[in-house]
């Protein structure tokens, strides 16, 4: 169910092409970046919408490192679905720079995605970005320990949850 029958792939541009190909058939989608943009939520949001009635378990977790994550892109990300679950990472000016990718299928097959790209329209369409994707059948230690880590970062005490109403947008 991987975007390529390679073991890894070098993706240097369209990295959309290659997440909304993955998250066609996930049934986890795990997105971790440093930054969050409302342009790149608006580029993704019909397909992790789809993903999600499909049934697919959607979870972003995003930074507030240098207060670049725009606090319309968290809104327009919670907005999606009640069901997609979002939290900021409080990183209290320690660096939180991740770029990764996880979709997760039926049968041990899986795909992940790191590299450059955080969740922005240029990042994903015409930033110079350098992203690696592995099919989890070829390395499926590292893709079970990129899942293991993305939860406990995901629930880490320095993260908020931000689909909690009481929340106010601003990082």
């Amino acid at each position: 169910m991987s975007t390529t029958t390679l073991n890894v792939k070098l993706i240097t541009e369209n990295l959309a092409d290659d997440l909304i190909t993955g998250m066609q058939n996930a049934s986890g989608i795990y997105i971790m970046t440093s930054f969050v943009m409302q342009s790149g939520v608006r580029l993704l949001a019909p397909h992790l919408k789809d993903a999600i009635e499909r049934g697919a378990e959607v979870k972003v977790l995003a930074g507030d490192y240098l207060f670049v994550t725009q606090p319309e892109g968290l809104q327009a990300l919670c907005d999606i679905d009640t069901r997609l679950k979002a939290r900021l990472w409080r990183s209290m000016g320690t660096s939180f720079h991740p770029k990764a990718y996880l979709f997760d299928y039926e049968n041990s097959e899986g795909l992940l995605i790191v590299g450059s790209s955080n969740f922005s329209m240029s990042a994903m369409r015409m930033g110079m970005e350098w992203d690696l994707a592995m099919n989890a059948k070829s390395e499926s230690y590292t893709f079970q320990v990129a899942l293991e880590k993305f939860m406990q970062n995901f629930y880490h005490d320095s993260t908020l949850p931000l689909n909690d109403n009481t929340i106010h947008f601003s990082v």
